[in-house]
């Protein structure tokens, strides 16, 4: 028997390139539809959280300024938002935790005490890292204006979980972070 090369060797190629070109323009086309509506949702979230931490606000301002640095790639600050009226601001950090970058929303009102933490994204481990997220353990550092330690285990002003000191600090790091960046903003302007 005769063999045809091209049937045999360049077809199948022609085909399965033609199957990805088409394939990768679907994927594209779907993401210039969805992108849009996932960055509105992600928007809408994080004022969301905002609100929930630092509820006397009546909206918020982007912070241009310096951001605080504590660790370079471990401890510092994404944004920051002061409230338009004066009530506060709301600061978001990543810190270097077990399960990699931790982020954390910190609000700290007009005197620069904490309002409140939330944990809004983590790799950390179910059921034990994850102690250090719940709301229960992060309510602690409500009314928190200083820290005399960097880690929560030698801080006298907070308790961490036992067995997961990396996400217990990696909190703590973020409180830390945000209060350095109330200082470095000036006040709640």
């Amino acid at each position: 028997m005769k063999s045809n090369m091209f049937k045999e060797n360049i077809a199948p190629v022609v085909v399965l390139v033609a199957i990805c070109l088409v394939v990768t323009g679907l994927l594209a086309f779907v993401n210039s539809i969805t992108a849009p509506i996932i960055e509105a949702n992600a928007i809408a979230e994080a004022n969301a959280a905002r609100t929930e931490l630092l509820p006397e606000a009546d909206d918020f301002t982007a912070y241009s300024g310096d951001l605080a640095v504590l660790e370079e790639g471990k401890v510092f600050v994404v944004d920051c938002y002061t409230a338009n009226n004066g009530a506060g601001m709301v600061v978001t950090v990543k810190t270097k935790s077990f399960g990699g970058l931790l982020t954390e929303m910190v609000g700290l009102d007009a005197d620069g005490t904490i309002t409140g933490v939330k944990v809004t994204a983590h790799g950390d481990t179910p059921g034990l890292g994850t102690k250090a997220h719940d709301a229960g353990y992060l309510a602690q550092y409500a009314g928190l204006a200083e820290y005399t330690a960097f880690t929560a285990k030698d801080d006298a002003g907070v308790t961490h979980v036992t067995g997961a000191t990396v996400s217990s600090n990696a909190v703590h790091y973020g409180v830390c972070a945000a209060l350095e960046q109330f200082k470095l903003v000036g006040g709640a302007n």
